[in-house]
This record gives C-alpha cells, sequence and structure tokens, in this order.
C-alpha cells in the first residue's frame, strides 16, 4: 500500500473536502458534481460545520458529512458512506428535508426559503435500477415528469458503478470519482493530481494526513471502527436470515410437512430440521 490515506474514510473525506484551507478542493468537486459552469459555478462557499481534528474516534461519532451554504443561499449536505446501512433513500430525505424545515420562516414568506441540495457518495451500489453512477431526485408528478419544486434535491453518487474502462478523463465528475474509488493505482492518481490542480491538492492533503502520527492513529481508529460496524451488521442479517429459516421449518413442520421436505425449501440440514421436530 502506498503512503497515501483511502479518502473514503469519512474522517480522511471530510479532512479533504470540508477544511477551510481546501475550500478550492470542495468547489472543484461541488460544481462537478451540480455541473454548474460559467456564470453558475460556484467560487466561493461557507463551511458551516469545518473539519475540527477530534480527540477520539470511535463509532459513536456517527457519520462525519460536511454541511454549506452557497454564494446563492442554497443549503448543501455532504456525505461519505462506505458501508451499506440500508434505508439510504429514507435516511437522506430525512435529513434533507430536516435541514429545509429548521430554516426561519420570516412573515410566513416560504418562498424565502433555501434550497436544500444532498450529496451522497456511496462505496455500495444502492439505486440498484440506474445504471448511471450519478443519479438525482427532486419531487416530480409522475406521470407528466414535471418539478412540483426544486426546493428539495438528492445526488447519490455510487463509486462501484463506474469502471475505469468507462471513464471520461474529461469529465470532472469522472475524474472525482476515479479519484474516490482509490484502489490504489498510483500511476492513475499522479496523472489525475498533474492533470487537474485541485485533485493534486486533494491527494497531498490525504499524504500529508498520512505522515502525522496523530492524524494516522485517528484515520486507522475511524477507519476500524467502520469495518468493525460493518461486520457486525452483516453477521446480523445473516443471523436474521438463519433465524428466518427456523420459523419457516417450524411452521411446514406444525402443518405436517415431512423433514426432508423442510429441509430442501429452506435450506437446513437434516439434523438441524430433525431436532427444531422434537422440540
Amino acid at each position: 500500500m502506498p503512503d497515501i490515506l483511502d479518502p473514503k474514510v469519512d474522517l480522511a473525506f471530510k479532512k479533504v473536502f470540508g477544511s477551510q484551507e481546501n475550500k478550492t478542493i470542495l468547489l472543484s468537486f461541488l460544481n462537478a458534481v451540480l455541473n454548474w459552469t460559467g456564470e453558475q459555478q460556484i467560487i466561493d462557499v461557507k463551511i458551516l460545520n469545518p473539519y475540527l481534528e477530534p480527540e477520539s474516534i470511535d463509532d459513536s461519532v456517527g457519520i462525519l458529512d460536511i454541511k454549506l451554504q452557497l454564494e446563492n443561499n442554497d443549503l448543501v449536505d455532504v456525505e461519505m458512506q462506505i458501508g451499506n446501512l440500508g434505508n439510504m433513500e429514507r435516511r437522506s430525505t430525512y435529513y434533507v428535508c430536516r435541514m429545509f424545515g429548521d430554516q426561519n420562516i420570516s412573515n410566513g414568506r416560504y418562498q424565502y426559503l433555501n434550497r436544500v441540495i444532498a450529496i451522497n457518495v456511496l462505496d455500495f451500489t444502492r439505486i440498484k435500477h440506474i445504471k448511471r453512477y450519478h443519479s438525482i431526485f427532486r419531487l416530480r408528478e409522475t406521470q407528466d415528469n414535471i418539478d412540483l419544486t426544486n426546493a428539495i434535491e438528492i445526488h447519490f453518487i455510487e463509486l462501484p458503478k463506474l469502471k475505469l474502462e468507462m471513464a471520461s478523463y474529461t469529465n470532472p465528475l469522472d475524474r472525482w470519482v476515479v479519484f474516490l474509488k482509490g484502489g490504489w493505482d498510483m500511476e492513475l492518481i499522479n496523472r489525475l493530481a498533474k492533470e487537474d490542480p485541485a485533485i493534486g491538492k486533494a491527494k497531498q492533503v490525504l499524504e500529508q494526513m498520512a505522515s502525522n502520527p496523530r492524524e494516522r492513529e485517528l484515520y486507522e481508529l475511524r477507519r476500524k471502527a467502520i469495518l468493525d460496524r460493518n461486520s457486525a451488521l452483516f453477521e446480523a442479517k445473516l443471523e436474521g436470515k438463519l433465524e428466518g429459516k427456523f420459523e419457516t421449518a417450524r411452521a411446514a413442520l406444525l402443518k405436517g410437512a415431512d423433514v426432508e421436505f423442510v429441509a430442501e425449501i429452506t435450506g437446513l440440514s437434516l439434523d438441524e430440521v430433525q431436532k427444531l421436530k422434537v422440540e
């Protein structure tokens, strides 16, 4: 492994994209995601919860998201997720609606409420019926496909969906996704860093974190906490599936099904089904 940290670990992600001194990196990423160019291009942003080095890192810290306010007053929440915790769509909708609803309403003038944009970077596939790695959702009329409002917008960037051989290195978002995917093909990363100054700076931040003993320790602790949490969730899911098989087997046995048939339909062994029968 090269001496560079994985930007997908949310602690490193927030240091790279959520630090005041790294605004040029953040601006490049936001413009790439939102595809804003020319006069619409973002040239400054206010970070509402800038990166601060925590005293310790464990799973209780929660998700380290980045909350922003753009020059046009749009509110943005950027989040990096490594593990598939389930219900990502509902969770993102909940948080973006909270951000929208937490705004102050002056004299009942709802037109002055700022738009809220959520950007979810996922290291897993969640929106399975869409092949594109970047999908955008709004409130729309289902038959005529007309926006009710653009007040809420949710982006999903699913890193695994972009295959390296399909990436266009002239596309700013493709470049960022390739960088975030890691791998680490250092020849490719060095090429991106050379061609794109913002990616070059992001690479430098990760290298500096790797060479700082304190930051490296916090990163490793955070990475371990995330891996432990994801492993525990996976094991719990497997246990739930197994318990579901036992319940199905018990119900079938109570209805008079024979042991061989129950084993076949549940995938349990004959011994496991036989034990359930004599319980």
